[in-house]
């Protein structure tokens, strides 16, 4: 299982972070996570394919995590060498369903091409992982908004969690169990927290009650963007931190 991160960065418009966006290689399939603004060209300047994309999964609703299924579905449809035949799975929590129509009542036939768009929304709750090529997914409630779900891979050779943006939750401890790695939002400061987000205590508490054996920072804000984060994280959590750039690739 190979990741890229994408997007590391939040809605504050930076040159160096683009916004939340995950792209995973397993099985032979394209997974993406979130697409935020800039991630379409994000993907090709981490060396990805955006034609390639087999499935996209979303956290939650905000547009720092959506906004960019727009210019892909349009790249899609009008910008591709070669006609896309084989289906495109879009996936989001409830209500994603609501969501999506409004975007294609918005946008309509330009988002439409011959291919399949199949669109599917998750509950809450699992109730049973999704059995994918070489992976099995699930996911759990993220303290964020209503909607919000954290999503986990499992394969043969190891588990990969990503948070989406959360603040500390039990459910998204219990979802990291034993993961390999942990790609977990990290946004304030400790002494300056915003509801709905976590800080680097908030990090340590759930990666080191969940047992994982690494962690990566994303969705920082510039406030807690400094050297000193990762040493922030270890007091608190035993293991590796890595903070992600926009382009970090890693192997799980």
């Amino acid at each position: 299982m190979q990741i890229t991160v994408v997007g590391s960065g939040t809605v504050v418009p930076r040159l160096e972070r683009r916004q939340s966006c995950v792209v995973v290689r397993v099985g032979g399939q394209t997974l993406v996570f979130d697409l935020g603004s800039g991630a379409v060209r994000g993907m090709l300047r981490s060396g990805l394919d955006p034609f390639a994309v087999d499935r996209i999964f979303f956290t939650h609703l905000h547009p720092d995590h959506t906004v960019d299924v727009v210019p892909l579905l349009f790249a899609i449809n009008y910008g591709a060498l070669e006609e896309r035949t084989r289906p495109l799975h879009v996936t989001g929590p409830e209500p994603f369903l609501g969501f999506w129509g409004s975007v294609m009542e918005v946008w309509g036939d330009w988002m439409t091409g011959d291919y399949a768009t199949l669109v599917s929304e998750l509950p809450h709750e699992c109730r049973s992982p999704i059995d994918l090529a070489g992976c099995l997914l699930s996911w759990a409630p993220a303290e964020h908004r209503r909607e919000s779900i954290a999503y986990r891979l499992d394969t043969e050779g190891g588990a990969f969690v990503y948070t989406g943006d959360t603040e500390y939750s039990e459910s998204v401890v219990e979802l990291a169990r034993d993961a390999d790695t942990l790609l977990i939002e990290c946004a304030f400061p400790d002494e300056a927290p915003v509801p709905g987000h976590l800080t680097p205590s908030g990090v340590a508490r759930i990666a080191s009650k969940a047992g994982v054996g690494r962690v990566v920072l994303t969705h920082i804000y510039p406030a807690v963007d400094s050297p000193a984060l990762p040493s922030e994280v270890a007091k608190g959590y035993n293991g590796e931190v890595l903070v992600a750039e926009d382009g970090l690739t890693l192997s799980v």
